[in-house]
């Protein structure tokens, strides 16, 4: 371990950025054999790192170094190999700046591996930049699973040309989360900007996931009066067979349910009790990618319900001054007890069943975003990949779900279809929870619960499994003021060009 020794020539990788995640990914790295160099333009998060590599139980400190600078950063590499750079760093404009200055350091056939949530279009454009500038490589990085993954090993989304890849494709194999079998949880899922896109579409699916574990912990809380600690257990049972075995999620929550005293909080009946109900990650700006999801279902029209419901429970939680006032001037009933349910054994089945629903339903919605954005952009990724990167190391994975899905998405990967709803086998798991769901919106209705998710869940397998929809009115109206034009019912055509139709209801 050292800082600033010019005598250091062996450095394999650099990272750059000493937050959680970049320190985290310094002591993944080292603790995997690599010597690694480690710079951040505040020198004391450097300096602390080094520290933490030296309190690391079993840690390799000689191969941790720091740097003060760039220039002597990009000096201590091995002479005469690619140097690899691994960013660290927020997404937006501070990476440009970082790029500006290291770009010039830099050699021809020397690799960038951008591990930031970073937009996959930016990403592009360094691309492009880094190459026509300085001919260096340039990797986009989905890195999933949070500063714990960073530090033991996380779930990665390349993209980028597979000749960079090839480069860092060994040491990011050895990073990586290992399923049970061995199997590393990396692997190039497309060219550009495509491991970003993955990444991102992780973290909607993800937003999805935990406002229907939100909303499904507040009902059995709330609406069937059991105890965090009796939650803690069935979310405990859940995860450890059935459907939704192996969910990382309910794993967490099972710990953290059943703790009593935490930071500023001490409530016996659990930490959870005394945190605020309310969400500032998207609206601060600090996490740009549930914004990105949203907006990437709006371009690309692509039906994501769960995930867009979640996005805005997270932005109506924010201000909780405001809501609060709103609660003043509105008046409504608040939630109450359920009084019906009799069985709150048999109940909690139900419920069970409807999460799984739920959490499918997301997968799903997800996972056909990034089909219809593949192949928009000519990527060429494969669904059943982008399970098996999530199969370990990351926040949604899902065994029991993995399971189910990864074989389907590798049967249909030579197929045209975009939908996973398409794949019968998907259609009909997701038929098998349909009465769940229902059951559980009546719950909700009927008690005044919070539970927008769970609630859009519903709406979306009912609207995707309608035979016929209420939009031929509105489909009509949109003619009528608007000469939108239609179809007709009698000569169907497949697709969604714009009908040929147009009556005048009203005349100019």
């Amino acid at each position: 371990m050292s800082f600033d020794d010019e005598s250091i020539k062996n450095i394999e990788v650099a990272v750059i950025g000493g937050g959680s995640m970049g320190s985290g990914m310094t002591l993944l790295f080292s603790s995997h054999g690599s010597n690694i160099g480690a710079f951040d333009k505040d020198p004391s998060v450097v300096k602390a790192t080094l520290q933490k590599a030296a309190s690391t139980k079993g840690g390799d400190t000689s191969l941790v170094h720091g740097f003060s600078t760039l220039q002597k950063l990009m000096a201590a590499f091995t002479p005469n190999k690619p140097r690899i750079v691994v960013f660290s760093l927020p997404h937006g404009g501070v990476v440009d700046e970082v790029l500006e200055e290291i770009g010039p350091l830099m050699s021809e056939g020397d690799l960038i591996v951008d591990g930031g949530n970073e937009q996959y279009r930016s990403t592009e454009r360094r691309q492009k930049w880094a190459k026509e500038e300085w001919g260096v490589k340039y990797l986009g990085m989905g890195v999933s699973g949070g500063y714990q993954a960073a530090r033991r090993g996380p779930s990665m989304s390349a993209g980028g040309e597979r000749e960079a890849y090839d480069i860092v494709e060994p040491l990011l194999k050895k990073w990586a989360a290992k399923t049970p079998s061995g199997d590393s949880c990396v692997g190039l899922v497309g060219p550009r900007g495509s491991g970003n896109f993955v990444k991102m579409i992780h973290n909607g699916i993800e937003q999805g996931h935990l406002s229907v574990f939100a909303e499904v912990r507040s009902l059995l809380r709330h609406q069937l009066s059991l105890s965090n600690f009796e939650i803690a257990d069935i979310f405990e049972k859940w995860s450890a067979e059935g459907e939704l075995r192996g969910n990382y999620l309910l794993n967490i929550a099972v710990k953290a349910l059943k703790f009593t005293k935490g930071d500023g909080v001490e409530n016996e009946e659990g930490v959870v009790e005394g945190i605020e109900d309310k969400i500032t990650q998207d609206v601060d700006n600090s996490e740009g990618t549930g914004v990105w999801t949203l907006t990437e279902i709006g371009t690309r029209h692509v039906a994501a319900p769960t995930i867009a419901a979640a996005h805005q429970l997270r932005i109506i939680s924010a201000d909780r001054g405001e809501r609060l006032k709103v609660v003043k001037a509105l008046g409504i009933d608040q939630p109450s007890t359920a009084e019906g349910v009799k069985d709150v054994d048999a109940f909690v089945e139900v419920v069970r069943k409807a999460t799984y629903g739920a959490i499918l339903g997301g997968f799903v919605q997800g996972l056909a975003l990034i089909a219809r954005a593949s192949k928009d952009e000519n990527w060429g990724v494969q669904l059943s990949e982008c399970i098996r990167i999530w199969r370990a190391g990351c926040i949604i994975q899902s065994d029991g779900i993995a399971d189910f899905l990864e074989p389907l998405l590798q049967k249909s990967a030579n197929t045209s279809t975009i939908n996973p709803l398409l794949v019968p086998e998907i259609a009909s798991e997701i038929s098998k929870t349909y009465s769940s769901l229902k059951e559980v919106a009546k719950l909700v209705l009927e008690t005044d619960a919070v539970a927008p998710a769970l609630s859009a869940t519903l709406e979306w397998v009912k609207a995707v499994g309608g035979k016929d929809l209420p939009t031929n009115f509105e489909e009509m109206q949109l003619d009528t003021f608007g000469a939108h034009r239609y179809d007709v019912k009698s000569e169907f055509v497949e697709g969604t060009e714009k009908g040929p139709y147009h009556t005048e209801f009203i005349p100019a």
